[in-house]
């Protein structure tokens, strides 16, 4: 009697195997830019960000939509922000229409799924400015050392006080910092 539990136990072991390498395949597939940008409302998104300052990496690659917004570092939030953002993206784009999105509604919501982790990933060092040619500003040395409860401690994360870097939305574009931005995004459009 043992032969056919043997088998039953390949069987499933082989199962599980398969189920693990479909899963990872489609969680890489699901993670890339070209994927993402398979909606025409995230159409938007791409466009703003090849004219923002976080275009392309240290290493001069383009960043990734996943680079952002899909937590690294730990399985289980990975997994849940891609199908909680999955799930939010199909009910957008197959209920709601995926025509005029409400991007002040939506804002909070991205934000909370852009991991410090993911910033900090290419900005290692906070004493210094953004192109890494000299030091951050007094007022941002001050926030940099709360974050990192040098000072106190911070109660946001990174996207907290860097807001539109990658994406600007026109309602944002009136906010002074964003004038540069702003400006590429207008003659872009024109």
């Amino acid at each position: 009697m043992p032969y056919p539990r043997k088998r039953v136990w390949i069987m499933g072991g082989i199962i599980l195997v398969a189920c693990v390498v479909l899963a990872g395949a489609g969680v890489s597939y699901t993670s890339g830019t070209e994927f993402c940008l398979s909606c025409h409302e995230m159409r938007v998104y791409q466009d703003e960000l090849k004219l923002s300052s976080h275009a392309k990496d240290a290493q001069g690659k383009e960043i990734s939509c996943s680079q952002c917004h899909i937590p690294s570092g730990n399985l289980a939030r990975m997994l849940g922000a891609k199908a909680w953002l999955g799930l939010k993206d199909l009910w957008m784009h197959n209920i709601d229409g995926g025509t005029d999105l409400d991007r002040a509604a939506m804002q909070p919501v991205a934000r909370r799924f852009t991991d410090d982790a993911n910033c900090r990933a290419c900005h290692q060092d906070l004493s210094k400015n953004a192109k890494n040619d000299g030091p951050v500003s007094k007022e941002g040395k001050l926030a940099h050392d709360n974050y990192e409860g040098k000072n106190g401690q911070a109660r946001s994360g990174c996207v907290g006080c860097h807001q539109n870097l990658a994406h600007l939305p026109v309602f944002d574009e009136r906010i002074p910092h964003n004038r540069k931005f702003a400006q590429k995004l207008k003659e872009s459009r024109s």
